[in-house]
């Protein structure tokens, strides 16, 4: 299991991992020696764990604000996207204001032709109408004198006219010219009536081209109103596709400048992190290294070479931490630990138990559930010194929560079990160890007082005695 793999372990391989800031230790080296080490490399380690969690924080904080950032950026993406949506739609208007336009000019340019025509041919009617006019006026004039003559001699002044001939001859040239006079009037009479239904039918025309000229007009102004409309929307249509648009790109410039700013900052923290990596890789490194330095230190106690004050001394970095952790005395799990394993972090007894507090397969399955650890793994940890001494104190301190703080009855529980401490006291009908104490087995009576004696020595050595 990775040194570094729960937080409840950073205290730990904190301590552990200290004393490899000068290097490997020779045989040659002392115990005071690496704990000068520890104290050297332990400001070190905090330093590195500090910046490589302020590091992880900042690259959290940058990572929610670049998701942020693209939640932004998809945003302008699809506003773009109805933007240009937007922007076709006027295209299209445009196009069919523009063709509309087209036809209103084309239908301009008719009318005014048209126009132009019937002014030409309301100019040449009206001329032709003041000559039909002035003709009407000059027969008008002669049938006027005619037929005054007539009235003021009437017939019988014809008749005078042609009675007074001298001759046959002068009577029938008379005559003729009565006749021709007859004939000249009647002749002008029907040039008057003709002339007359002329200049009406002239009238009647140049009262239908006045109308028709001034509908023109009217649809000539009506057009320019449609073209001025068509022109004017058309400003609007292309003014607002050219807002629309600037708007859009000012979107996708920003959103793109932030994403760049952000990536770039990513970018410097993973190297950061990357290099804090490689730093918690290299003490995690020297710690396996110091972890195989204790467990040869151990073994020498295991041989009679190490004595117990140089093995307290050994084992106080890997305790200390944990034991602040759960509010326990470090002198105390050192004395568990001397008494159940000398120290030998690979001991098994003859009943299972494994490692520096020989912890039982079972028990430790069941203190893995309550830490929050996979029950299934926890079995092949069990010869992890830092893994056992976690396990084995959280049970000191589950044990003394549970007998009110009594070490005796949670060292006594510790080495028989809970269930006979348990059912011990509810035969004596009191909690203390004296009234316990009889009912134990003798094994368990002789470890509770040697761990005690440990714990006192060890205590003592804690206060600087």
């Amino acid at each position: 299991m990775a040194l570094f793999g729960r937080n409840t372990r950073l205290g730990l391989a904190a301590a552990i991992a200290v004393v490899l800031a000068v290097g490997p230790v020779t045989e040659a080296a002392t115990l005071q020696q690496l704990q000068q080490q520890e104290a050297q490399a332990q400001a070190q380690l905090a330093s590195e764990q500090a910046a490589y969690k302020k590091t992880q924080q900042t690259i959290s904080a940058t990572l929610g604000e670049i998701a942020a950032l693209n939640q932004q950026m998809a945003a302008a993406n699809q506003q773009i996207g109805t933007v240009s949506q937007q922007i076709a739609a006027v295209n299209h208007n445009i196009a069919v204001t523009q063709g509309l336009i087209a036809q209103a000019q084309a239908q301009l340019t008719s009318t005014q032709q048209q126009l132009v025509s019937t002014q030409a041919h309301y100019q040449a009617t009206t001329q032709r109408l003041a000559a039909i006019h002035t003709s009407l006026l000059y027969h008008a004039q002669l049938l006027s004198g005619q037929l005054q003559l007539i009235e003021e001699h009437g017939s019988v002044g014809y008749i005078d006219v042609v009675l007074g001939a001298h001759s046959f001859t002068d009577f029938l040239s008379r005559l003729d010219l009565l006749g021709q006079i007859a004939g000249e009037a009647a002749h002008e009479v029907q040039v008057i009536k003709h002339e007359q239904l002329v200049e009406a039918a002239a009238q009647a025309r140049l009262k239908t081209e006045t109308v028709f000229l001034q509908e023109a007009k009217q649809s000539i102004l009506q057009h320019q109103a449609v073209l001025q409309s068509g022109n004017a929307l058309l400003a609007r249509e292309k003014a607002q596709a050219v807002a629309l648009e600037n708007q859009a790109v000012a979107a996708r410039q920003q959103a793109a400048a932030g994403v760049a700013q952000h990536q770039a900052l990513m970018s410097a923290l993973q190297s950061q992190r990357a290099a804090l990596a490689s730093d918690m890789a290299a003490l995690q490194s020297r710690i396996a290294g110091i972890v195989s330095q204790i467990q040869a230190l151990l073994g020498q106690f295991n041989q009679g070479t190490l004595s117990r004050h140089a093995l307290f001394t050994a084992m106080l970095p890997l305790v200390q931490p944990i034991a602040q952790q759960y509010g326990l005395s470090p002198a105390l799990i050192i004395a568990v630990i001397t008494q159940e394993s000398g120290g030998n972090a690979s001991a098994q007894s003859v009943t299972g138990a494994i490692g520096l507090m020989q912890i039982e397969p079972g028990t430790a399955q069941w203190l893995a559930q309550q830490l929050g650890q996979n029950p299934q793994t926890v079995l092949g940890e069990l010869t992890n010194p830092q893994e056992n001494v976690l396990l084995g104190s959280y049970y000191l301190h589950y044990l003394l929560g549970t007998y009110g703080g009594n070490t005796q009855l949670t060292l006594a529980a510790y080495n028989a079990g809970p269930g006979t401490v348990d059912y011990l006291i509810q035969q004596a009908g009191s909690s203390s160890y004296p009234a316990i104490q009889a009912g134990l087995p003798g094994q368990t009576q002789l470890y509770v007082t040697d761990v005690e004696a440990l714990f006192q020595l060890y205590l003592g050595w804690l206060n600087g005695g």
